[in-house]
């Protein structure tokens, strides 16, 4: 019983790491047919000039653009652009190449559309390396949050998220932010590490000392160490995580005002906003003021020089009102009763509006 639960749990992570390519192959497939569908309209009421039948190829384009990034890729709204324009210079690359392919072959027998549908084929696997290396690339990532206080079981945890998160966050806080902390556990990020090997881990250290806490357990197993901004020992912080060749990142806590934000994290790649009123308290809920603070960020100028993850009271109906490029769930994942759905849903159906 065991083993074939074991089965089926590997069955269902295979197709969902191949859920993207099996949704794009499909939304590609019917882009084709959409254009070849255009093109014989063109050709029959507007002109039969090879310039003109070949305009179809973008309204081909868009459509594939559009409903992958609908159904398919959560890119966060500032990236949008972007992922726009490599993906229409990648499918007209590609399509430029076809033409040149099929001159270069005996396809006599076939008419066009059947000759594109043809070669267009075998050349999915290839234009799909290319999007998701170059207009896919800046997804919106979904972390998990673990407590390490010594009382949560990390087997357990994983027998409920799996790989299936993008990342795994550990929140590590001390009495020096919350009076009611456990003391914490730091051997349990060796535990995480082993469980989640293949996956990037991220550190929140909730401290007003955090040195007396980054030990050889957080820097061995750690790939980004956030610290809050209010300390005062910033520099040895930092220079402490950085001798480890590990990454620092800076915490905003949303109940506090940042009048020279672009000065407060000028020295920073990583952005975290805690986005709850009490640090190190599991299940609160989002702080409305953490919105402000987003979209001050998001208008810097020098935007495009970091990253920021919101952490704290993050739910699907949530992440629909901010834009970053990663997000951290701890209760809301964990308390649910199909944990993995709810990680896949803030993965792939949740996404920015105005």
């Amino acid at each position: 019983m065991i083993f074939r639960s074991d089965f089926i749990r590997n069955i269902n992570f295979f197709f969902y790491k191949k859920k993207h390519l099996i949704i794009y192959t499909v939304i590609g497939f019917l882009s084709l047919l959409f254009e070849l569908y255009l093109r014989r309209l063109i050709g029959e009421y507007i002109s039969s000039n090879e310039i003109f039948l070949h305009a179809s190829l973008l309204f081909g384009i868009l459509f594939a653009f559009y409903f992958n990034i609908k159904l398919n890729f959560n890119v966060p709204k500032i990236y949008l652009k972007k992922s726009l324009l490599y993906f229409f210079l990648i499918s007209t690359c590609s399509y430029l190449f076809q033409l040149f392919l099929k001159k270069q072959i005996e396809l006599s027998n076939y008419s066009f559309e059947e000759a594109r549908i043809l070669i267009s084929g075998s050349f999915f696997l290839v234009a799909y390396f290319f999007h998701i290396k170059l207009s896919f690339k800046e997804t919106r990532k979904v972390g998990v949050a673990i407590y390490a206080n010594g009382y949560e079981d990390i087997k357990k945890i994983y027998s409920l998220i799996g790989p299936y998160p993008d990342f795994i966050h550990v929140d590590i806080v001390d009495r020096t932010m919350n009076g009611d902390a456990a003391d914490p556990n730091l051997s349990k990020l060796e535990v995480v590490k082993a469980y989640w090997p293949a996956h990037s881990v991220e550190t929140h250290i909730m401290s007003k000392d955090p040195l007396n806490l980054i030990n050889d357990n957080i820097l061995n197993f750690s790939d980004i160490i956030y610290f809050h901004n209010e300390i005062e020992n910033k520099n040895e912080v930092v220079n402490r995580i950085k001798s480890k060749k590990k990454i620092p990142g800076i915490v905003l806590h949303s109940i506090y005002d940042y009048p020279d934000i672009e000065n407060t994290i000028k020295d920073f790649q990583q952005i975290l906003i805690l986005s709850i009123k009490k640090p190190g308290v599991s299940g609160q809920i989002f702080n409305e003021n953490a919105l402000k603070l987003i979209e001050k960020i998001n208008l810097l100028k020098s935007r495009n020089k970091f990253t920021v993850c919101v952490d704290g009271g993050v739910k699907s109906n949530i992440i629909n009102k901010f834009i970053s490029e990663k997000v951290v769930s701890g209760s809301d994942v964990l308390n649910s009763v199909h944990p993995i759905r709810k990680i896949m849903k803030l993965q792939t159906v949740a996404r920015y509006e105005k």
